[in-house]
């Protein structure tokens, strides 16, 4: 007898060592899906993977456009695009409120998908909040240092794949309207997959953002994230704020 024990949990079934362990975690979320007809459904969604798209935009300029907004705070040119980082699945949550650190951090909107071996199953709005100062000298390390928000709510992504492009993502800081674009200016839910290598995982997959008004990152301290879906007249929006550690 190694002390192990086999038993069913929210992970499956699967061997449990000593320390009550799973040997082969899964997280588990609870997501509410919004049907188009108006109808709330519960699920719960078992993922393995936590990616963090960059520099993901569909062409070109809109590619160099984020570029610079970031050279302006001092942050370098990624050395490939679109760039990937996987980070601790713990990182994600659906809180009211976080704690950030003194200095220059903020969140950026995209699109998140839910991906069920691969295919992506839900989509919903988020927000990649990121340590600008961090980000300076390691890309990986800023991404690490806060939690990744998304809207509990999400939509089925069979309901709205034939109309993608026309899907709209805005945010807003502190009540001013700082990113807003449609889906049309980003990878596209399969190519932004295939990029990633995520062709057979149970993975949250967030897209990398939007470029911002003015070309001017903007920080604060109360951010509104939204999707808009203009054909189907609905939206998916979700408030968070952040509090300064003492």
């Amino acid at each position: 007898m190694d002390g192990g024990v086999s038993a069913l949990s929210p992970f499956g079934r699967g061997n449990f060592n000593g320390n009550m362990l799973p040997a082969y975690p899964m997280k588990v979320l609870q997501l509410y899906v919004l049907h188009a007809d108006g109808e709330i459904e519960p699920v719960l969604f078992r993922y393995e993977k936590l990616v963090l798209g960059g520099w993901s935009g569909r062409n070109k300029e809109d590619v160099l456009a984020h570029v610079e907004e970031l050279r302006k705070l001092g942050i370098p040119a990624p050395s490939e695009v679109p760039s990937f980082f996987y980070v601790g699945t713990n990182l994600l949550t659906s809180d009211r409120e976080i704690k950030v650190l003194r200095g220059k951090n903020n969140g950026e909107v995209e699109y998140v998908l839910f991906l069920d071996e691969g295919k992506p199953r839900y989509v919903t709005v988020g927000s990649d909040h990121t340590d600008r100062e961090v980000e300076r000298t390691s890309f990986q390390i800023s991404k690490q240092l806060y939690p990744k928000i998304i809207s509990p709510v999400v939509w089925d992504y069979e309901e709205i794949y034939d109309h993608w492009d026309t899907l709209i993502l805005r945010m807003y800081v502190d009540g001013k309207l700082s990113q807003e674009a449609s889906l049309k200016s980003l990878l596209r839910p399969q190519d932004l997959i295939k990029e990633a290598g995520l062709n057979e995982d149970n993975a949250v997959l967030f897209s990398g953002s939007i470029p911002w008004k003015g070309g001017e990152v903007v920080f604060g301290w109360k951010y509104r994230i939204e999707m808009e879906d203009p054909i189907l007249r609905r939206k998916i929006y979700y408030v968070y704020e952040t509090h300064e550690l003492p």
